[in-house]
């Protein structure tokens, strides 16, 4: 195969991951955005970076955001909303971070690939973007990747969250970093 037709075959592939998300866990999550005092944001690896989109667009919504682990992240309490990124779900120290958030009130919100994993189990929302299996003997990046739909996924959120709130491009502009 091409490296075009390999481009495109994924890129198919990913359509499908992400069209297979169910829309009332994606309005849940935006609505409980929408609702929280404030948003944490956590992951690990790959999951992490992705993940720590949905901070940055909080924070250009206009809403209070945190990625946990930085210095200045204050504490979760009750009426704040904990959103994890993980592949996997099992990620030993964001479910220690996860099960933190919900002794002391906060919401957990878990995108994922597994809604059955530790954190799965204890979130209140679950968004699971459904994995496309490798076939026996394709390259490493076959099966659709869980990470581009991550980001995807991560981005609708976005979108509902503004349409929510009644957002503009030059509310979005307003809050957008200018000191680059």
């Amino acid at each position: 195969m091409d490296r075009i037709s390999e481009k495109l075959r994924m890129g198919q592939e990913d359509a499908q991951m992400l069209a297979s998300i169910d829309q009332g866990q994606l309005d849940a999550l935006a609505q409980a955005i929408v609702d929280a005092k404030r948003i944490y944001i956590a992951g690990w690896g790959r999951a992490g970076n992705c993940i720590k989109i949905l901070a940055m667009n909080c924070s250009q919504m206009g809403l209070t955001a945190h990625i946990c682990g930085d210095n200045t992240t204050p504490s979760i309490h009750e009426g704040d909303l904990l959103v994890v990124g993980s592949g996997s779900g099992n990620t030993k120290t964001i479910a220690l971070i996860a099960q933190q958030a919900k002794d002391y009130g906060a919401k957990l919100a878990l995108i994922s690939g597994n809604p059955e994993s530790t954190i799965g189990k204890i979130a209140d929302i679950n968004v699971v973007i459904n994995r496309i299996p490798k076939k026996e003997g394709s390259p490493a990046v076959s099966g659709g990747s869980f990470y581009h739909v991550m980001v995807q996924t991560v981005d609708l959120i976005r979108v509902y969250v503004c349409e929510m709130l009644g957002l503009t491009d030059a509310d979005i502009h307003y809050n957008h970093n200018n000191l680059e």
